[in-house]
């Protein structure tokens, strides 16, 4: 039986994440990461699993995202004890691509066409949408005659209703420069509410959700029997919850202000607000949660500081969408920080109980490592999971329905 490859890439702004995948069984082939591209100050550490499923980490050079493919193609051939004779063997590439504004509404073929749109976008995700069409374009030059599918994080919102994806702004706005709400992380939300369907017991159509995703980025989803009625993203991924380096909600009258006081440009100013703001900026010691809550243990009042202002912003949106769906059947937890990080969880629903939401302390410590289950109370009628992402087995399945058409 001839097999289905689909390679997954997923890029980040300096990481690099694949999984092959044998469709349709969804068996993984391999799988591998490769973070610090680009880096300057440390090496690149590429960890993946060979063909006997055995880790290998290795520090490299990789000094952008088209030498990352190179070492992803190399990681997957039997050269490197990868499981493929050769490149040809690979039936599709699905790609995550960030943002596809109100043009790509569903995955799209890539084509010179297709490409060409994506490449107007880049200013509207600055840290992501340039990387991702670097590692589209380097799979073009080494697989040619492969299908590739580009899968954009916006897509999942294309049903959001128009009272929430739009701005308070000049209608001519939206209407001459498509000023809007976007949303991202659609892919991982695609993913975890169809787990929660799965979990609940429940269809989607008959669901009130409310979805988080926190990791370095971080947003939040509100879901409604079916639809998208408001995220926390908006006309980029810099809006909404506090993020590892993105300041999220900020009054943007504060940026001609700093422009007069500080002598910055605007562009130098985005720039902070997208990589040197949230976590980093507040805690001084990075945006690794994991040694925020190390550091908030020793007394570090700043990265204390730091844990209770992404913990209030948290609970901010939480509340204001589970009043917007008068009540919802679950609350999510996605993202490294929301799978592995049971401080943020158990801080997030402190002093809840008289709205009927308790978590349970024991569940919620176990729950790390791509673990899946319930950490609330038994009694609770809003139930809290967790749910591992897995953006790149979704975009698999996509990929594999362009593959095999009629599906």
């Amino acid at each position: 039986m001839k097999k289905n490859l689909i390679l997954v890439l997923n890029s980040g702004s300096s990481s690099l994440k694949y999984k092959l995948f044998d469709m349709p069984e969804e068996d993984v082939q391999s799988s591998g990461l490769i973070e610090n591209i680009g880096d300057n100050r440390k090496k690149a550490v590429f960890s993946h699993k060979n063909i006997l499923h055995e880790k290998i980490r290795s520090e490299t050079d990789c000094k952008n995202h088209r030498h990352a493919v190179g070492l992803v193609f190399d990681a997957i051939v039997a050269k490197t004890e990868g499981p493929l004779k050769n490149l040809k063997e690979i039936s599709a590439v699905g790609h995550r691509v960030v943002h596809g504004k109100d043009i790509f509404t569903e995955p799209a073929v890539i084509s010179d066409e297709s490409l060409a749109e994506m490449k107007k976008l880049t200013g509207l995700a600055p840290l992501h949408m340039p990387v991702n069409i670097a590692c589209i374009e380097e799979c073009i030059r080494i697989i040619p005659n492969v299908l590739q599918i580009a899968h954009f994080d916006t897509s999942y919102y294309a049903g959001m209703p128009e009272f929430s994806y739009l701005y308070p702004v000049p209608v001519e706005w939206h209407i001459k420069h498509s000023v809007r709400r976007y949303g991202f992380h659609g892919i991982s939300y695609q993913f975890v509410n169809g787990m929660a369907s799965a979990l609940l017991k429940k269809p989607l159509d008959e669901l009130k959700l409310i979805s988080t995703h926190l990791g370095n980025g971080a947003s939040i989803t509100a879901f409604n029997k079916g639809r998208v009625l408001d995220t926390s993203m908006g006309f980029t991924p810099l809006e909404g919850l506090m993020m590892g380096t993105r300041a999220g909600y900020f009054d943007p009258a504060i940026i001609p202000y700093l422009i007069s006081k500080t002598g910055l440009c605007l562009e130098e100013i985005i720039s902070k607000l997208n990589n040197e703001s949230g976590l980093t900026a507040i805690s001084g010691i990075g945006r690794d949660m994991r040694s925020i809550v190390t550091a908030c243990r020793e007394g570090n009042s700043r990265a204390g500081l730091a844990f209770d202002m992404f913990i209030h912003t948290l609970r901010k949106y939480i509340g204001a969408y589970f009043f917007a769906l008068g009540g919802a059947d679950a609350i999510i937890f996605t993202g490294g920080i929301g799978e592995n990080s049971p401080e943020v969880r158990e801080a997030v629903f402190k002093n809840l109980a008289p709205l009927g939401i308790t978590i349970d302390k024991a569940a919620n410590l176990a729950m790390k490592g791509s673990k899946t289950g319930f950490i609330n109370q038994p009694s609770c009628s809003t139930k809290i999971l967790v749910i591992p992402a897995n953006e790149e087995l979704m975009i698999a399945r996509e990929t594999y329905k362009k593959l095999v058409p009629g599906l």
